[in-house]
C-alpha cells in the first residue's frame, strides 16, 4: 500500500484550527465563547533585547568612579535620549540610553538596560467557538465552511472578501486589473501573476491573493508584500488546479480567512484559505487522513510536465515500470480528461481531498 501526501481542497467540513501564541502568556476567552476573526483571544509580553552601555570608559573615569556619576538607580525606567551618568562640572561628560528601558544593573564599568517588552496579540483569524483553552499557550477555534491549502506561502494572517480577477485558472493576473474596487479584498488569480501586481496593490490595502504558480524572481516582492500570498500548486507559471479555481470562485464575495504561514518541520503548518459557510449541516461521510492510495482517489500531480492537473486513478498496476529518466518505478494509472490515462509515479501524486 500506498500513503501519499494530502492537500486539503473540501467545500464544507469542520476546521478546528489551533491559535498559539510565541511564548507563554494570558488567554482571555474560555470554551464554548463565540469569537470573530479579529478578536484578541490571548496576548503575551516579549522580553525585549538588553543593551550593555560601557559608561566608564565613554566618561573616562575609572570603573571604581562610575557609581558617583550614575543619574539613575537600578530598576528605574528610562527614556531613550536620558541622560544615565554624567561626569560633575559644567563640561562634564554624559552618557544618555540608547533605548526606552529599565534599568537592571551595573557591573564592571557597565551598565545594563532592559528595552520594553513588546505585547503580541493573538487573534481568532476566523468565526467560531472555542472548543479548547490550552493554559497560558491558546486556543482551539472551531468552523464549518470550505478550506483550500497551497504548497507555499507568504506574509502573516489576513481577513478580506474574495475577488477573482482572471476568466480562467491558466490566466495569468496582471496589475491592469487591479482598480480602486479591489480595496480590502483577497485577489484570485490564476497561473501567476506579473510584478506589476504589487505596485497597483500599494495604497490600496489588499488583503491577500491567490495564484496557482509563482514565478521564482518574483518571491523577494512576496516576501516583502504586506499581505499574506498562497500559491497552490507549485513555482513557476502554472495553472490553478480547477477543483480549486471553481472552489474559491463560487463562494466569490464572501468574506474568508486567508493565511500565507507554513512551516515544513515538526507541526506542520501550509498556507491556507478557509471560507466560513452559514451552516451546521455536515456531508455524512468525510475522507480521513492517511487513507492507503486506492482505485476511484481523486489525486493531484505534483511535478512536471502534468504539475497541478487533477486526475482520478483508474488503475494500480502490481509492477514497476520504465520512465523517461530510465528508472523502474511504481505508479498509478491516472485519468486527467484525455484519450487514455497517463502513467505517474506514486511519489508524483497526492490526495486532493
Amino acid at each position: 500500500m500506498y500513503y501519499p501526501s494530502e492537500t486539503q481542497v473540501t467545500p464544507l467540513t469542520n476546521v478546528h484550527h489551533r491559535r498559539m501564541l510565541p511564548a507563554p502568556g494570558e488567554v482571555v476567552v474560555r470554551v464554548a465563547d463565540r469569537v470573530e476573526p479579529t478578536q484578541v483571544v490571548a496576548y503575551a509580553d516579549i522580553p525585549s533585547d538588553f543593551r550593555i552601555v560601557p559608561a566608564a570608559r565613554l566618561l573616562g573615569v575609572p570603573v571604581s568612579r562610575l557609581a558617583r556619576c550614575m543619574r539613575v538607580n537600578l530598576g528605574d525606567e528610562i527614556q531613550r535620549g536620558q541622560v544615565i551618568a554624567k561626569r560633575r562640572g559644567p563640561l562634564g561628560r554624559s552618557v544618555k540610553s540608547p533605548i526606552d528601558g529599565t534599568v537592571r544593573a551595573r557591573v564592571g564599568g557597565r551598565i545594563l538596560i532592559e528595552g520594553q517588552p513588546t505585547t503580541v496579540e493573538l487573534r481568532a483569524y476566523v468565526y467560531g467557538t472555542v472548543t479548547n483553552v490550552i493554559a497560558q499557550s491558546g486556543v482551539v477555534i472551531e468552523t464549518i465552511g470550505a478550506v483550500i491549502q497551497g504548497v507555499w506561502g507568504s506574509g502573516g494572517d489576513s481577513l478580506g472578501v474574495l475577488k477573482c480577477l482572471v476568466k480562467g485558472p491558466d490566466e495569468l493576473l496582471e496589475g491592469k486589473a487591479i482598480d480602486p474596487s479591489c480595496q480590502g479584498s483577497i485577489l484570485i488569480g490564476g497561473s501567476g501573476l506579473d510584478e506589476t501586481v504589487f505596485e497597483r496593490a500599494q495604497g490600496l490595502q489588499l488583503r491577500g491573493i491567490v495564484v496557482g504558480g509563482l514565478a521564482p524572481d518574483l518571491i523577494p516582492h512576496v516576501e516583502e508584500s504586506p499581505f499574506p500570498v498562497v500559491v497552490t500548486e507549485g513555482i513557476g507559471t502554472v495553472p490553478m488546479s480547477r477543483p480549486v479555481f471553481r472552489l474559491l470562485t463560487t463562494h466569490e464575495g464572501r468574506e474568508a480567512s486567508i493565511s500565507g504561514r507554513a512551516q515544513s518541520r515538526w507541526d506542520i503548518v501550509r498556507p491556507e484559505i478557509i471560507i466560513p459557510l452559514p451552516t451546521e449541516a455536515l456531508p455524512s461521510t468525510q475522507a480521513e487522513p492517511g487513507r492507503p492510495l486506492t482505485v476511484g482517489a481523486q489525486v493531484r500531480i505534483v511535478r512536471t510536465p502534468y504539475m497541478g492537473t487533477v486526475g482520478k486513478v483508474v488503475a494500480l498496476p502490481d509492477h514497476a515500470r520504465r520512465i523517461g529518466t530510465g528508472a523502474r518505478v511504481r505508479g498509478a494509472e491516472v485519468d486527467i480528461g484525455q484519450r487514455a490515462p497517463i502513467f505517474v509515479p506514486l511519489a508524483n501524486l497526492e490526495f486532493l481531498r
